[in-house]
């Protein structure tokens, strides 16, 4: 996809492009990206696992299950707010760029990301 650029913001295009869900490759201002949207809420990470280099967006976007002792019925959280990485399973926060298992040290780069007027604005600053 090809991308406008306007100073440090990146018009990706008409945001009804990007079904919830989903993840989606999107190259802006020479960087590959992740954009995922859930409901009317948008996000974008870089798209390459910190781990070894994995393209996220080759990933299922996906919640978690939250630990729990034997017996206790589990509980799924989060979902549509992580992405798995396709070669290792590492689940990264699509709102942070965080692991959720190692947050302080494994992450990517989160870029802010808006809706003006129908169409998705990237701050690549």
């Amino acid at each position: 996809m090809s991308d406008r650029t306007t100073g440090d913001r990146v018009d990706l295009g008409p945001a009804d492009r990007f079904p919830p869900g989903q993840p989606h490759a999107v190259r802006a201002a020479g960087r590959d990206l992740l954009v995922v949207a859930r409901g009317e809420e948008f996000f974008a990470i870089r798209d390459a696992c910190p781990h070894q280099g994995a393209r996220l967006s080759a990933g299922l976007v996906c919640g978690h299950v939250e630990d729990c002792l034997p017996g206790q019925e589990p509980t799924y959280t989060r979902e549509g707010e992580l992405v798995t990485c396709p070669w290792h399973g590492w689940k990264l926060d699509l709102r942070t760029g965080r692991s959720i298992i190692d947050p302080e040290t494994v992450r990517v780069k989160r870029y802010p990301i808006q809706v003006e007027k129908g169409h998705l604005f990237v701050e690549m600053s």
